[in-house]
């Protein structure tokens, strides 16, 4: 059953459209984005007191990478163990900023650093580049821990959607090189397998936020015709081998079109005899973990994965 706040937020979004408010899917990208971004931070809770914040940059393929660190309040002095966070948003939207209160309470839960990552964006910048940056990222800063304030043994990638694919395809692609990975990755409802429909994803194709028609307005700006979909950077959920991947915690969300993917994804993981915790929060919708002005089930969802993170770590 649909979690009652689930109810009211989606009824709220279709009486916005009635009264005359764009569905995203009609608007050009750079519209939508810059519409969207100010209502994602808009629905975020209250940004927590943190220790400390610092905005960056460093090279990255494409040009310039911005990052944001995280430091937990009341930490102590020296490198601590870090989340390499990658927001959502299709490829297309987001930000830094509409990620912010999340990170902060990443952050302070986990008694981590969080390093939020500003990769580019499509259509400006079509696959493969958010995936190139995303790697980049995490070698950059495994490769220059110190300089951030970090334990380079004991770094994790994570995000959510998009962010979680990313992070899903650094930790294949840093096994397949045979270089070393991140210690622990952490996905929120990845989109994981582009290849086929999923049943959620024909099952809550309307009416529960993330639509078909959102989907292939990301999809359009992301992916260039021909490109082949079997590609592991656009479907992580295809490789043949799960083995030696870093242990994992996986959330889903029981009225997500990406709920079956990450479940597989899950499912793949432990079948190859890797550690991980799979979370699935049957009555809510896609984007719940950073909807938490309004989807008391984001909180909570926050306060799970970073103390999931912290166990792991031992903070």
């Amino acid at each position: 059953m649909l979690d009652p706040e689930a109810r009211t937020l989606l009824d709220l979004m279709d009486k916005a459209t009635q009264e005359g408010r764009p569905p995203l899917h009609t608007l050009p990208y750079t519209v939508g984005r810059q519409a969207v971004d100010k209502m994602s931070e808009d629905s975020e809770a209250p940004p927590p007191e943190i220790g400390e914040v610092a905005d960056g940059a460093f090279a990255g393929p494409g040009g310039e990478i911005r990052f944001r660190r995280y430091r937990p309040l009341g930490a102590a002095a020296g490198p601590l163990p870090a989340l390499i966070y990658y927001h959502g948003g299709g490829f297309v939207i987001d930000n830094l900023d509409t990620h912010d209160s999340t990170c902060r309470r990443l952050a302070n839960k986990s008694r981590c650093l969080v390093i939020a990552i500003d990769y580019r964006l499509s259509p400006e910048h079509p696959f493969p580049a958010p995936i190139d940056d995303g790697v980049a990222a995490f070698r950059h800063i495994r490769d220059n821990a110190a300089s951030f304030g970090a334990d380079a043994a004991r770094l994790a990638v994570g995000g959510d959607s998009a962010g979680g694919a990313i992070a899903a395809v650094v930790c294949q692609a840093c096994r397949d090189t045979g270089e070393k990975m991140p210690a622990f990755q952490m996905l929120i409802y990845p989109a994981t397998d582009s290849s086929k429909q999923s049943r959620s994803r024909r099952e809550f194709a309307e009416g529960y936020f993330l639509t078909r028609d959102l989907i292939d307005w990301f999809w359009k700006a992301y992916v260039p015709a021909a490109t082949d979909l079997g590609d592991l950077r656009l479907s992580p959920l295809l490789a043949r081998d799960f083995a030696n991947l870093p242990p994992a915690f996986v959330l889903t969300a029981g009225y997500d079109p990406l709920r079956d993917e990450g479940r597989a994804y899950a499912d793949r993981l432990i079948d190859a005899g890797v550690k991980t915790t799979y979370v699935n929060y049957p009555g809510t919708i896609h984007g719940f973990f950073s909807l938490t002005r309004f989807l008391s089930q984001g909180l909570k969802a926050n306060d799970e994965a970073a103390a999931v993170l912290a166990a792991h770590f031992g903070t």
